[in-house]
């Protein structure tokens, strides 16, 4: 019995592949509200395709998961969105642990909701909230990404990202052979990094002050800044 309610919580997930035209834009704007963990990829397409697995409730409220978009003045936005969020009690999101095991819960005070963003394992409390987005965009664009309270993993960086994790915290792998101008900050998270190129650091390191990294590798014709307000930021050597 125990083997069969684990096979069916396994495969209890909404499957997500959606395809955006960006022929007619120059400029792509993603705002992610509820994932926790969003990957980003780039390729030689005028397209954005976004790939996941969404789980709500073990399966129950998968379907109230959507993806929308618009163009205007030559952007292009792509939101995500939960129908009905505000009739679930409350719900926790899960996160990757950071290196040091370090548990981070934050309350969020609208309808006593709780949203748990580090080190936490799984466990029940109201609903259940689990969704990975993996985000393919155009590498020679700008893209604008917003992930409220989701960890932000940077794979690969178009010609220009600008990426706000306020809760969840960002971690960026670098190829230290390609030219980038990269900016990092954080307010109550810390800025790690093990590149060979030389990363200097500003702000202040007081917790709540904001703390600020800058790196120029090859002149720097791709432009990357990541800020998260309460996560850590990590600079990756590739």
């Amino acid at each position: 019995m125990m083997l069969m309610l684990f096979s069916v919580c396994a495969f209890a997930q909404k499957q997500i592949d959606q395809t955006f035209d960006a022929s007619a834009v120059k400029n792509i704007d993603l705002f992610f509200k509820y994932p926790e963990l969003v990957k980003i990829k780039v390729w030689d397409k005028n397209e954005v395709n976004i790939k996941g697995q969404v789980e709500i409730h073990n399966g129950e409220f998968d379907d109230d998961f959507e993806l929308s978009s618009k163009v205007s003045g030559g952007e292009l936005m792509i939101e995500s969105n939960i129908k009905n969020i505000d009739n679930y009690k409350n719900y926790q999101l899960y996160t990757d642990k950071d290196e040091d095991g370090e548990n981070r819960s934050i309350t969020i005070s609208k309808n006593g909701t709780t949203i748990s963003t580090g080190k936490s394992g799984r466990y029940t409390n109201g609903i259940n909230i689990s969704i990975v987005l993996e985000v393919t965009v155009p590498r020679s664009m700008a893209v604008v990404l917003d992930a409220r309270y989701g960890l932000v993993e940077v794979l690969q960086s178009p010609k220009q990202l600008d990426v706000e994790a306020r809760y969840g915290g960002v971690d960026v792998q670098i190829d230290e052979t390609e030219s980038l101008d990269l900016e990092a900050s954080t307010q109550w998270g810390q800025i790690f990094s093990n590149l060979e190129t030389k990363v200097e650091i500003g702000g202040d390191d007081s917790l709540g002050k904001w703390m600020k990294a800058h790196a120029s590798i090859k002149s720097g014709s791709q432009r990357l800044k990541v800020e998260s307000q309460y996560g850590h930021v990590y600079l990756r050597k590739n």
